[in-house]
């Protein structure tokens, strides 16, 4: 029987109705076990002979120095149908307890990422909000910008329209002769000050298209941070799905663990 078993894991008992019988445990796994000696009453052996009925404890490392399963059975005559004795089988846990452990200690590192995914997550979902916002205002600024140079061309035109009457008036006053000299330099000055208005508009015009351009830049750099912040929330989604997958994996391998 020995030859049947050589896993070095599992040992084996036998009893009667009072003492252990034999065992074969090579590494002295089942050390509570001594052949000749009485088995403890309200032991396994003992639970099964009076109940007689297949008992299962678990038994930690504290108890034995190795996380033990303890596997009793009762042996039946097979004329009087009576428990004359009890076979046992031990089985050392230790790789259990560590796939276990492994386990457990997996699922808590997933558990802390996924925290902190969702963390990220949420940064990437209020980043995109604000985002959004500053894309609205900019948005806003640049239809502003458009605007004012659409006042402006109308500023220049009342301007060349204000220097052609400047112009108009300078020759009727040179008509007039000596009495119309005041009306002329009413209208020189009309023409300088219109000339002042259309370069004023031309250099207001020509930085608030430099404005417009660098509002343009912005948008553009918005709308790509935006859509950046959106693939992230979005990657950062699959990666919570796939981290859910692996907790269930873990899981499983704990409840594997504990029928091993």
């Amino acid at each position: 029987m020995a030859a049947l078993f050589t896993d070095r894991t599992v040992g084996f008992y036998a009893t009667d109705r009072e003492k252990f019988l034999m065992k074969i445990d090579p590494l002295n796994r089942v050390s509570f076990v001594k052949p000749g000696q009485p088995f403890a009453k309200g032991g396994a052996a003992d639970y099964v002979i009076e109940s007689r009925q297949p008992f299962v404890v678990e038994l930690g490392a504290e108890v034995y120095g190795l996380p033990l399963r303890v596997s009793c059975f009762p042996i039946f005559d097979d004329d009087t149908g009576e428990v004359i004795g009890t076979f046992g089988m031990v089985i050392t846990r230790h790789n259990a307890e560590a796939v276990k452990e492994m386990a457990t200690s997996f699922a808590n590192g997933l558990t802390e990422i996924s925290a902190a995914i969702q963390q990220t997550a949420s940064s990437a979902a209020s980043i995109n909000a604000s985002e959004q916002r500053l894309n609205e205002h900019i948005a806003d600024i640049q239809q502003s910008a458009s605007e004012i140079i659409t006042i402006l061309a109308s500023i220049k035109s009342i301007a060349d329209q204000t220097k052609m009457l400047g112009l108009n008036a300078a020759i009727e006053a040179a008509r007039a002769g000596d009495a119309g000299r005041g009306f002329g330099v009413v209208a020189e000055e009309i023409r300088k000050l219109s000339e002042s208005s259309k370069q004023t508009a031309e250099g207001i015009g020509k930085l608030t298209r430099i404005i417009e351009e660098k509002i343009s830049i912005a948008r553009e750099s918005s709308m790509a941070t935006v859509q950046a912040s959106e693939e992230q929330a979005a990657a950062s989604q699959e990666i919570s799905a796939s981290i859910e997958e692996l907790l269930t994996i873990a899981q499983r391998l704990n409840e594997l663990a504990e029928n091993i």
